[in-house]
């Protein structure tokens, strides 16, 4: 394993424009919207009523041309009860075939806070048009239990899929609600699964109890992960909390994870590894 730093300041700066404009532009879609953040309840209140969604009828892609798609746009509900697969779905579609006005005006698709959405097994396909953010402020969660989710599909849950440019952000939770999961004799779903993508970069994740590993990379290039926080059981099984799988040109800076299995597992095929600044809580380490 091979460890190095390669500092581009310039690209650097350009990378933090484009997150602290895209957050300018969130301001401006919550304030346009004038959305109800009356749901700052803790996670045992997600089943109370929420306002009903904007519209329960799907959208055409133009929703609103600020170029942020809004997944209660196309009908998700985020109650907590009603799945939402279909909006996100749709979300994602749009915000893919998107095309981007200028570097540091990316397409959004936008998980609002206040609103827990459960989505089914999905894969999000590429390649999109042009770089897109994939923005987390709200909660995802799956079907609670294995008996909730159709048996063709338990071996995955969120796949990206041949992306390229992608970054996926926000102070909201992935919940994996793996908690049924961990006693069985199969090998469950990895929450966050990434196969065959470029340039991505993750950043200010909340993960949480997942069936299996937490994040996984197969067969991908240029990766930027910091600032995350992973979380499962000292008791709970293979819970790594991320995999890289033939993959190159990694770095994973500044992140919490603690779990039952190892913080970061390195498999076949992975060179180029910069791992620095992480606090590894009852896991088994780096290896």
């Amino acid at each position: 394993m091979t460890y190095f730093h390669i500092s581009i300041p310039f690209l650097a700066s350009c990378l933090c424009f484009c997150i602290f404009y895209t957050q300018a532009r969130l301001e401006h879609h919550h304030h346009h919207q004038h959305h109800d953040h009356h749901n700052h309840h803790d996670h045992e209140n997600k089943h109370k009523h929420h306002s009903p969604s904007p519209s329960n009828a799907p959208y055409t892609c133009d929703v609103d041309g600020d170029g942020i798609f809004d997944v209660r746009k196309f009908g998700a509900i985020g109650d907590g009860l009603e799945d939402d697969t279909n909006a996100f779905k749709e979300a994602w579609k749009c915000a893919c075939q998107s095309q981007s006005q200028s570097p540091f005006y990316l397409p959004m698709l936008l998980v609002p806070h206040g609103y827990y959405f459960i989505i089914q097994s999905t894969i999000f396909k590429g390649p999109c048009k042009s770089p897109i953010i994939f923005q987390v402020d709200g909660t995802l969660m799956p079907p609670d239990g294995p008996e909730s989710w159709p048996k063709n599909k338990r071996h995955k849950w969120l796949v990206f899929y041949r992306i390229n440019q992608m970054i996926i952000k926000g102070r909201g939770l992935i919940d994996g609600r793996g908690q049924q999961w961990w006693d069985l004799p199969c090998k469950p779903h990895k929450a966050i699964r990434f196969v065959m993508c470029a340039n991505l970069k993750l950043q200010e994740l909340k993960i949480k109890d997942s069936p299996h590993f937490n994040v996984r990379f197969d067969r991908c290039v240029s990766v930027r992960i910091d600032s995350i926080f992973i979380s499962a059981p000292a008791s709970s099984p293979n819970t790594d909390g991320i995999h890289i799988e033939n993959t190159n040109d990694v770095q994973i800076h500044n992140s919490i994870i603690s779990n039952g299995d190892d913080c970061v597992s390195i498999g076949s095929g992975c060179y180029d590894v910069d791992i620095k600044n992480i606090t590894c809580v009852h896991g088994h380490g780096i290896r």
